[in-house]
């Protein structure tokens, strides 16, 4: 049984792809399936340092597991970089809508400020009026009474009556 070095097993062509795993939905066949993946000596011309020799079935597993494995990291790599971009698409994407939605914070927090400002204004109007208004009733009390008083001593009494009840 002879082993290859690691460099050996990195000079053996690849002859077959396997599906893109975004597409291979459990139905699609693993290097070591197919019995015909790796070449033998026969369809493969020997390199000038090997001598003439085949591989045994343990060496063929290890050598098609090995091409597996490499295929699988490769994917794996590739679907991390995907991600990443995705991530990075994201964050782009995030922090864009973060700047808007500040702005619009910030705009509404001046509405809000200004609004304050003008409810503040109308609240203190509001009192002033209302307390011209108590003194425009004050006075207007005070002139009926002094009428009725100049017109009549004896209807002073009832209209005065007449107010209070």
């Amino acid at each position: 049984m002879t082993m290859l070095s690691f460099d050996e097993a990195l000079a053996v062509p690849f002859p077959f792809s396997l599906p893109d795993p975004d597409f291979d939905f459990g139905f699609g066949l693993t290097p070591w399936e197919i019995p015909d993946a790796i070449p033998t000596p026969e369809s493969d011309p020997p390199c000038s340092d090997e001598p003439d020799r085949s591989l045994s079935p343990a060496e063929q597993r290890r050598l098609r597991r090995m091409i597996s494995n490499r295929e699988s990291a490769r994917r794996s790599r590739m679907r991390k970089q995907r991600r990443l971009e995705e991530l990075r698409t994201q964050l782009t994407r995030l922090r864009s809508e973060n700047r808007e939605l500040t702005g619009r914070v910030g705009a509404v927090v001046q509405r809000c400020l200004l609004v304050r400002r003008d409810n503040d204004r109308i609240r203190s109007e509001s009192a002033y009026l209302r307390r011209r208004l108590s003194e425009a009733r004050r006075v207007l009390v005070l002139r009926q009474l002094h009428r009725l008083m100049m017109s009549s001593s004896s209807g002073f009494e009832q209209t005065l009556a007449s107010l209070i009840a």
